[in-house]
C-alpha cells in the first residue's frame, strides 16, 4: 500500500497509442540511486552515485523528485523541485515551490509528458499554500528552455546575462515576485586572481567537470584551481550567476555557466592565457 499512494497512474493519448497508462513516481530515500537521471541510465557512474547522496540530503529539506514512466518507454522523464527558500539557484522565491530541473529522453518529447511533470510540480505547491512556482530557463545549452512554461501559464519577469530568464507561475496576484539575487560583477570579483571551479553535488556531470579540469588546468597551464563546493543552499543562492552549482571563473571572469568538458575548458584557457 506504501509503494501504491507514492505512484500515480494517468490516462491520457499519445502519438503512438490511442491511451496509454503513465506513472509518476516519487523518488523515495530507498530508491534513490537505484534509477537513471539526466539521460544516464547507469546508476554506479560515481557523478550519479554523487547526485543521488545529494538528494537523501535534501529530502529533509522538501527536496521532490518524481519520474515519469510509460509501459513502452520505461523511464521517460524526471522533475525536481524545492520549496524556494531552499532553491539551489541564485533567486529570491521564497514561498514558492521552485524547479531545479526538468528532463525529457529525447524520443519521448512531444507528447506532453512535460506538462504532467510541471502538473505535479503546481498540484504540490497549491497543496502547500505557497503563492506560485518559479524556475529559470534559458536560450542556450544545458537547462530547459522556456516553452514548456509559457504553454504552461508562467510568465517570464526577470532577464540575466547570458541569456537567463526567471518564469514565474503565480496563484496569487498580489503575491511578491521572485527576482535573481543580482550583484554579479561584485561577487565575481570576490574570487580574486587564478582558476576557481565552482561545483556542488545538484549537478551529476560536476565530478568529472572538476577531475579533468583540474587536470588539464595542472598538466597543460601549470596551474592549481581552486575549487569551491557548495554544500548548502546558502552558498548557491549567493553565487555569481543564476544557475549557480557549477561554472569556472579566472581571474574573477565567469568563462563556463555551467558544466563543461575538458575540450571546452582548453577552448577558453587559450583565449584568456
Amino acid at each position: 500500500m506504501a509503494n501504491e499512494k507514492k505512484n500515480k497512474l494517468v490516462m491520457m493519448k499519445t502519438s503512438g497509442t490511442p491511451r496509454a497508462k503513465i506513472q509518476i513516481i516519487e523518488m523515495t530515500p530507498k530508491n534513490a540511486g537505484k534509477v537513471p537521471l539526466c539521460g544516464h541510465k547507469n546508476p554506479s557512474n560515481e557523478g550519479y552515485q554523487h547526485k543521488f547522496q545529494w538528494i537523501k540530503k535534501r529530502m529533509s529539506e522538501g527536496l521532490k523528485v518524481k519520474m515519469l514512466s510509460t509501459p513502452d518507454d520505461g523511464l521517460a522523464g524526471y522533475i525536481e523541485y524545492v520549496p524556494g527558500e531552499r532553491a539551489w539557484r541564485a533567486v529570491n522565491a521564497e514561498n514558492y515551490m521552485f524547479i531545479h530541473c526538468i528532463y525529457m529522453q529525447t524520443r519521448c518529447k512531444g507528447r506532453g509528458y512535460g506538462t504532467l511533470l510541471v502538473k505535479e510540480c503546481v498540484k504540490d505547491a497549491k497543496k502547500a499554500d505557497m503563492n506560485g512556482v518559479a524556475v529559470v530557463t534559458r536560450e542556450g545549452t544545458f537547462m530547459a528552455g522556456k516553452e514548456l512554461f509559457l504553454k504552461n501559464g508562467f510568465d517570464e519577469v526577470e532577464k540575466a546575462l547570458p541569456d537567463f530568464s526567471l518564469f514565474v507561475k503565480k496563484f496569487k496576484k498580489s503575491a511578491p515576485t521572485p527576482s535573481f539575487k543580482g550583484q554579479w560583477d561584485k561577487k565575481r570579483k570576490k574570487f580574486g586572481k587564478g582558476l576557481t571551479i565552482i561545483t556542488s553535488g545538484q549537478c551529476p556531470q560536476n565530478v568529472k567537470m572538476v577531475n579533468d579540469i583540474t587536470e588539464i588546468a595542472r598538466t597543460r597551464y601549470g596551474i592549481e584551481p581552486r575549487i569551491v563546493d557548495y554544500r548548502n543552499y546558502r552558498q548557491a543562492q549567493n553565487a555569481p550567476w543564476p544557475y549557480a552549482v557549477s561554472g569556472l571563473l579566472y581571474n574573477g571572469k565567469l568563462v563556463a555557466d555551467h558544466p563543461i568538458s575538458g575540450g571546452r575548458f582548453r577552448n577558453i584557457m587559450e583565449k584568456e592565457v
